[in-house]
């Protein structure tokens, strides 16, 4: 048996644990001791954990060494610091064997660049992290208190980087009922505002903004500050990330690789620092999350379903098609998209799509290819089309808007316009000020990005009929995307 030694005093190199020797003192607090050790059969390195000195088998010590060990085991993933081993000593105090990490720390290196890396290093350092922490994540483990120094980097060959994530201290098990606040967890500028203010922290986005803190610090060298010198891409990420509403930031690890991975070039994006961005930003988000879309870490396919919308919008956006474009446009987006011909009114179908109606993904293909064919494909053609639907039809489709109509009850009303467009999906103004609104839709069967661009671009015309002036309309997230809900904010004078 060995005694884990204190700061200050000898090494216990040579004593063993179990069937591993002792080869040097790694680190540790007044909780925990970490060591190289050898297997004293087979001569392989590893990591061991031992209680410190004075700490009790049965301790609060020894129990949080036996749950970061359990976290750790229980979500296997590459980028996770494996559990190898664990056992007792002849007291019967618990130790833990880990896989032996080579390489040095990220708060080493991010130490090593003030200034911070080149973005597409940062890029697939924060892909691996976030790879990471979505196993975690899936096995419902939320860190709540993520640094860089739970973060070692591997040099592998041909010059790429291996990412570890390691010491889960403060690791909530929401498969255990979660955890109560974190108590005495040193400040930190990764800590979330949730978590700083003492609430438990047991949602995932406490996570993702450690790691965006961690991105701008990569990028940047800088944990806060502007970040108009990064590129678009960049600085969209990082808004997302460090939200201070919650609600706001990235649902899922997903989303979250979607953005950080439009950073990386592929055979179809070259590497810039600038996307071409539109002067309009609802088109620029459009663009942007059209991006993400296309990136190769999109989100998970989930099975077909057979989500409605009404009728008469998708017969005033043909209409819109039809007098911006002519007959031949529409002609050949019919030879595009199965079944957007039967939506015409001499197709016979009209009491069917009234009773039943409209395919969601039917009327995001015709979006789609309407932009193809009479736009640049990027989406920045969608929202026009909602606006041009707005001009003609705003008193057709919502009949029991209020007149006068003022940009107050449209706001207020976001619920009802909702309801005379989809037919599944809960639509709420999230919080509203004299010229500010935050509205959004969630549980949507089938959301479609092209949808919601669409919405946007109803939505800003609306506000302009109703009296609003310069008003902007941003689409912050997507459901389509992967995010929790489509989250819309609007601004006006």
């Amino acid at each position: 048996m060995v005694r884990p030694v204190g700061e200050g005093r000898a090494s216990a190199e040579g004593t063993s644990v179990g069937k591993y020797r002792i080869v040097g003192r790694l680190g540790g607090d007044a909780r925990v001791v970490r060591y190289l050790a050898e297997h004293t059969a087979i001569g392989r390195s590893v990591e061991l954990h031992c209680l410190a000195d004075g700490q009790p088998p049965e301790g609060d010590a020894a129990g949080q060494l036996l749950r970061e060990a359990r976290v750790l085991g229980g979500a296997t993933h590459r980028n996770l610091q494996s559990v190898v081993d664990s056992g007792r000593d002849p007291d019967g105090r618990p130790y833990v064997v880990y896989e032996s990490l080579r390489g040095g720390s990220l708060a080493e290196l991010i130490g090593q660049n003030p200034r911070g890396v080149d973005p597409m290093r940062a890029a697939r350092i924060v892909v691996q992290m976030l790879e990471a922490l979505r196993a975690l994540h899936d096995a419902g483990v939320v860190l709540r208190t993520f640094g860089p120094e739970n973060v070692m980097i591997e040099p592998v060959s041909a010059g790429d980087e291996l990412v570890k994530i390691r010491s889960l201290h403060d690791a909530a098990l929401l498969i255990e009922g979660g955890a109560a606040p974190v108590e005495g967890a040193r400040y930190t500028p990764y800590l979330a505002p949730e978590v700083r203010r003492g609430e438990p922290g047991l949602d995932p986005r406490v996570d993702f903004y450690s790691v965006g803190v961690i991105l701008r610090e990569l990028l940047s060298g800088a944990r806060r500050g502007d970040d108009q010198a990064l590129s678009d891409t960049a600085r969209r990420a990082l808004a997302r990330a460090l939200a201070d509403d919650p609600e706001e930031r990235f649902a899922s690890a997903d989303g979250f690789l979607q953005a950080v991975a439009l950073l990386l070039p592929t055979e179809s994006r070259p590497p810039r620092e600038q996307l071409p961005t539109p002067q309009d930003p609802l088109s620029a988000d459009l663009q942007y999350l059209h991006l993400r879309r296309t990136t190769r870490h999109g989100v998970r396919v989930d099975e077909p379903s057979d989500s409605r919308m009404s009728l008469l919008p998708v017969l005033l956006t043909i209409e819109a098609v039809y007098r911006r474009f002519g007959a031949d446009v529409w002609a050949a987006l019919c030879r595009d998209v199965e079944g957007a011909e039967s939506l015409l009114p001499g197709a016979g179908n009209t009491p069917v799509h009234l009773e039943q109606g409209v395919p969601v993904p039917l009327f995001a293909e015709i979006l789609l290819a309407v932009d193809r064919l009479g736009g640049r494909g990027d989406l920045s053609l969608v929202p026009e089309l909602g606006e041009a639907v707005a001009q003609r039809g705003l008193a057709r489709l919502f009949p029991e808007l209020p007149e006068p109509l003022t940009p107050g009850a449209l706001i207020a009303g976001f619920g009802y316009l909702w309801g005379q467009i989809g037919r599944d999906g809960v639509a709420r103004v999230q919080r509203v000020s004299d010229r500010q609104a935050r509205l959004w839709i969630q549980d949507q069967t089938t959301p479609s990005l092209e949808l919601a661009g669409w919405l946007g671009g109803l939505l800003r015309e609306a506000m302009r009929e109703a009296g609003a002036r310069e008003v902007e309309v941003l689409l912050i997230a997507s459901q389509a995307l992967g995010d929790a809900r489509d989250l819309f904010g609007v601004e006006w004078r």
